[in-house]
């Protein structure tokens, strides 16, 4: 049995007022069609797919001629008692999240495993997460040739990672350890963006 969900007065961030450019949206649209974005639809698939989707989407968007990369969030600020798999359980100080950076904004394919009702995809202006969010850093800048240290982080989870993770971390106090095939023997999670700063226009 999956244990159920702990009380949270928590609500998804609001959408800023203005989004973002028409041809992005478009983009967004199609994107939104594919499996990638479909299995992250719903909470139990967005759970622990932040950065697969996010490098994915970044890919695709480059392709289609956006300047992309990824931006990397950790700390919650805010309680994540309603989330899916092991967040209800989890100290949020401890989250760690991965959304695209596409200009000035942030795109979250996979908000709704901390909040269900959160828009799908959450796109809002990167500068704004840090209301949110301890730290917000560029994980891949949009010149940076590679997204992820290993091509498994690119994998979605197995379909029941969410449950398996959320039974150990209410017998646990959250405190694990959770695996995930995709990380236990591949290479470690590392900033990739070395960059230096781009040149004032």
């Amino acid at each position: 049995m999956i244990p159920a969900p702990l009380p949270s007065e928590a609500m998804p961030p609001p959408a800023p007022a203005e989004g973002p450019p028409t041809a992005l949206a478009q983009l967004l649209d199609e994107f939104a069609r594919t499996a990638v974005a479909q299995a992250c639809a719903r909470p139990a698939g967005a759970y622990a797919n932040c950065l697969a989707a996010s490098a994915l989407c970044a890919v695709w968007l480059r392709e289609n001629g956006v300047e992309s990369g990824l931006l990397h969030l950790s700390g919650s600020r805010g309680s994540l008692g309603a989330g899916a798999g092991r967040w209800p359980f989890y100290a949020p100080a401890q989250v760690e999240h991965w959304t695209v950076r596409a200009g000035p904004w942030s795109i979250d394919w996979t908000a709704r495993q901390f909040y269900r009702r959160a828009s799908w995809p959450a796109v809002d202006l990167a500068d704004s997460l840090a209301t949110r969010w301890l730290r917000v850093d560029d994980w891949a800048c949009h010149r940076c040739p590679q997204l992820v240290s290993d091509e498994r982080h690119q994998a979605l989870a197995p379909p029941t990672l969410h449950r398996e993770h959320r039974i150990l971390a209410h017998a646990s106090d959250g405190r694990g350890p959770f695996r995930d095939p995709r990380h236990d023997d591949s290479a470690p999670l590392i900033r990739l963006c070395a960059c230096p700063p781009a040149a004032p226009a």
